[in-house]
């Protein structure tokens, strides 16, 4: 056979030029977004930011990019953070155009981009305007308009005044207070002073007002002090100022015996008595940095542990009496007010207040070494930001919360674009994904969930850091065992039991003629994302399931529900009506202790003779679950349980084994009948309590996070 002479010479790979570059990168987001593929839009979107941002051919590339904008409102959010990217002054107003769209998603997408480009005069009137909405549109508005004052205070300051004089609504006039109350100027002081002296003037503009006053120096002393001595909001706001001043002059202590000492923070109420779970915003979250604190007490390496959650006013005073020498010191922060009042949704737009707690908190206490963060809202924003400019570091909680949140949406089908949109309006799944990045890439320690996307997502987005930069370990959550086993070795039968129970309250519950079924139970927080009414409906739906188990719900505060719990309690009495014969076999107990959570898991497994059956199962509703502490908690106690497969579950549950896992487009009346079906499996409970034992028990949780804590130390 006669062999070939290959002029390799001959042959060149065509590198593409610049242009070609350009047309292949807008092509590939363009597919993503037409397939509506998350995390292609997300990484692609990057990617042709950062060649926009080093190309000599801006002009060619906007011209893709509004013809992206005006191929449709997610082609239009895409595009933008691309135009952003560009020093060129049609890309300027392309910006400028989508701040009126008819999508919040562009025009919050707009608004945050803007806030890297020189001020412009047009862009003010709708930046304003923006800023009246409340919530996460208020922040982007804040954000871009704060960061504009940085080079033209004065500009945005007599904006931000002219709009006070032509606006009366109390709300909005708080949302510009709280802009004028983080703009530098000695007129700033006087316009602030000026507002909350006046009696006229509605509260909650005073209390913007008053709570900013409080981060200045000045001469405004006496009136700061003769404000607190009012017996109201205004007096209690004042008070929090006058310390807010004081703190200032302090040097922050440190701890003499040099042990670690850490700060954990969760926009939530903290109940360190573990007596409000389910109530609120109170989630697995905020109970479980009660457990942690004191598991991470007892590690030698550890001095203290700064627990710092939501409060009223008056917690967060008293608090400021208490004593800093306990291991596990608990702080409040707090923001809103009685006609204002703050709440997962609209936390955003309290940004400025949340930082002053924040740093009072901080203040108070004295330094700390390190403060760990876990969510991607409010919150964490905040924190993150008071972090930074304190020199504190931190340590992120690192899920893919946003992904897994439109994976659940997709739930097995193309998701629409609009779909997608509606989505992002009210979840912000695009700037919390980029939020979650910028966690990753700036936080120095990571605490990776184990989800196996965690990693890779965290290496994606690192791969141009250097890996000495940041320590990075994979730790589960975790739980209290003890609780667990204490609740199965103290349960007892109804006679034996003296004093008020929540079993015995169980018990007065279940309808005679259905005191024969085993229990169907549910732990969790009254909000949509738990899924409570769609395990009723489910429940409901099935006359396979309605008459054969009693369905326990244990979350919410029924007697005083907040505007969120009510809209679960409606779509639950819309599923079986309160008339409806059905409703004898729906429990409702309402928020719990962790204690009487642990008693009714095990009265579900064990039963209650003459009043349910053994052998019941527990039931996660959620589309998804980051992780699922309940149910690692069901795990322990030997119920089978019923599973989101998006997100943590599929990590702890064997499907077929210790549970189900259920896609969120499955029918999850189906696979709750399958996981009764698993209650008799031989060694099925053995199995499961060892397995949260091996790698779920809190003290597991702490030593981890403690060796992660410590290189801290290495660094310094």
């Amino acid at each position: 056979m006669q062999q070939q002479n290959i002029d390799y010479q001959a042959l060149k790979i065509v590198q593409p030029t610049q242009a070609s570059m350009g047309t292949i990168l807008i092509e590939e987001l363009n597919q993503a977004t037409e397939l509506v593929n998350f995390e292609g839009m997300l990484s692609h979107s990057s990617h042709l930011a950062r060649f926009a941002k080093n190309n000599p051919n801006s002009h060619l590339l906007l011209q893709d990019f509004k013809a992206m904008a005006e191929a449709g409102p997610l082609a239009n959010l895409v595009a933008i953070e691309s135009a952003a990217q560009l020093h060129h002054q049609d890309a300027t107003k392309l910006l400028i155009n989508c701040l009126t769209h008819d999508y919040a998603s562009v025009r919050r997408q707009a608004t945050w981009r803007l806030a890297n480009r020189h001020p412009v005069a047009s862009a003010l009137t709708p930046l304003l305007h923006q800023l009246s909405f409340g919530g996460i549109d208020t922040m982007h508005a804040h954000h871009t308009l704060e960061k504009w004052s940085d080079s033209h205070p004065e500009l945005i300051a007599q904006c931000v005044i002219n709009a006070l004089l032509s606006q009366e609504d109390p709300l909005i006039r708080a949302r510009l207070v709280d802009l004028l109350g983080v703009l530098s100027g000695g007129s700033i002081i006087a316009s602030l002073c000026t507002i909350a002296a006046d009696n006229t003037e509605s509260v909650p503009v005073r209390l913007a007002a008053i709570s900013a006053l409080g981060c200045r120096a000045g001469t405004f002393n006496g009136l700061l002090n003769q404000l607190a001595k009012q017996d109201n909001e205004i007096g209690a706001y004042a008070t929090l100022a006058v310390h807010d001043q004081q703190v200032q002059q302090h040097t922050p202590s440190t701890h003499p015996n040099g042990g670690l000492r850490v700060c954990q923070l969760v926009l939530a109420q903290v109940d360190k008595r573990l007596s409000n779970g389910g109530c609120g915003d109170t989630g697995g979250v905020a109970s479980l940095l009660v457990s942690l604190g004191d598991a991470l007490a007892r590690q030698p390496a550890v001095s203290q542990v700064l627990t710092i959650g939501l409060g009223s006013i008056e917690d967060a005073i008293k608090n400021l009496s208490l004593s800093d020498a306990t291991s596990q010191p608990f702080r409040i922060i707090t923001a809103g007010s009685s006609l204002r009042p703050m709440n997962s949704a609209n936390a955003w737009e309290h940004l400025p207040q949340l930082k002053r707690s924040i740093k009072r908190c901080l203040g108070h206490f004295g330094g700390v070494d390190l403060i760990h963060l876990r969510m991607l809202d409010a919150g964490t924003f905040a924190a993150s930001d008071v972090a930074n400019e304190l020199g504190i570091p931190v340590c992120f909680s690192f899920a893919p919360d946003p992904q897994n949140t439109v994976q659940a949406l997709q739930a097995g089908q193309q998701l629409s674009q609009q779909a997608f949109l509606d989505a992002d309006a009210q979840s912000n799944l695009w700037f919390r994904a980029r939020m979650l990045e910028k966690m990753g890439r700036t936080s120095s320690h990571v605490a990776l969930f184990p989800q196996p996307k965690c990693a890779l997502l965290l290496q994606d987005i690192r791969k141009d850091l250097s890996p000495q930069t940041q320590k990075s370990v994979t730790i589960a959550e975790g739980i209290d065992i003890k609780l667990i086993s204490e609740a199965r070795l103290n349960y007892l039968p109804i006679e034996q039991i003296t004093g008020h129970s929540v079993i015995s309250e169980l018990a007065k519950k279940i309808c005679a003629t259905r005191r024969h079924l085993p229990l169907l139970l549910s732990v969790g927080r009254f909000h949509p994302i738990k899924g409570m009414a769609r395990i009723v409906a489910a429940w409901a739906a099935d006359p396979s399931l309605h008459n054969t188990c009693n369905l326990v719900l244990v979350g919410g505060n029924l007697s005083n529900p907040s505007l969120i719990e009510t809209s679960v309690i409606q779509a639950i009495d819309a599923a079986v009506p309160i008339n409806d014969p059905l409703r004898a076999g729906l429990i409702m107990l309402g928020g719990r202790p962790r204690a009487d959570t642990a008693q009714l898991m095990v009265a579900a497994m064990m039963g209650q003779p003459g009043y349910w059956a053994n052998g019941g199962i527990y039931v996660d509703g959620a589309p998804k679950e980051e992780f699922g502490l309940a149910l690692i908690e069901a795990l322990a106690t030997g119920l089978v349980v019923v599973a989101p497969s998006t997100g943590g579950p599929s990590t702890f549950v064997d499907h077929g084994d210790t549970g189900i896992l259920v896609d969120p487009d499955h029918d999850l009346g189906h696979s709750i009948k399958q996981g009764f079906g698993l209650v008799s499996l031989e060694g099925r409970i053995l199995r499961a309590r060892s397995m949260v034992e091996q790698h779920y028990a809190i003290d597991t949780m702490a030593d981890k996070l403690t060796s992660l804590y410590l290189t801290v130390k290495d660094q310094t």
